[in-house]
């Protein structure tokens, strides 16, 4: 994987999860997953200092910015540096849709405190801003990449397939319990 691709996928990641452990609640398990490691006192502190900006900080950045990271990461590792772009597109796209029906789903049968979460428009904002941008970037790359040799289609999908896993159990830690 290019530096490039990798400052792409690990930057918003990091951020997101970074959001999460300082200024969301103790009960998500991204919190639960360090208070057995010796890093729990270290994050408690940080967490500490970190409340004078939560002041500042928009409701939106701490709900929503998160998922937008996610999934802006996601369609990095998706559609950087690929050699079957428009094939890639495809995939993010559908789960892009997929996304934005969860959220659709939490308003007719999630709510607060419910496994499937609960609806905000925010999020669909925060998707929506994600999908474009990672689509106009990885556009920009694919008419500027050099073009590579032609690799094998099976194993793109494979390594689609592992992105999707990792992402998939990533997007899913938070809700956790």
């Amino acid at each position: 994987m290019k530096i490039r691709k990798l400052f792409f996928v690990l930057l918003p990641l990091i951020m997101g999860i970074g959001i999460y452990l300082l200024y969301r609640s103790r009960n998500l398990y991204y919190y639960q997953l360090l208070q057995d490691t010796h890093l729990h006192p270290y994050i408690s502190q940080i967490r500490e200092n970190a409340k004078i900006y939560r002041k500042i900080l928009s409701t939106w950045s701490v709900y929503s910015l998160p998922d937008g990271l996610w999934l802006f990461s996601f369609g990095s590792a998706l559609l950087l540096e690929r050699v079957y772009y428009w094939m890639h597109l495809s995939i993010f796209s559908m789960i892009y849709a997929v996304m934005i029906g969860i959220e659709y789903l939490q308003k007719f049968y999630g709510g607060h405190g419910h496994w499937l979460g609960t609806f905000d428009l925010h999020d669909i904002e925060a998707y929506t801003i994600a999908y474009i941008s990672i689509l106009c970037l990885s556009l920009l790359f694919y008419f500027f990449q050099s073009k590579r040799k032609i690799q094998n289609r099976m194993k793109e999908l494979a390594v689609d397939c592992i992105y999707i896993s990792i992402f998939g159990i990533l997007g899913a830690l938070p809700s956790l319990l």
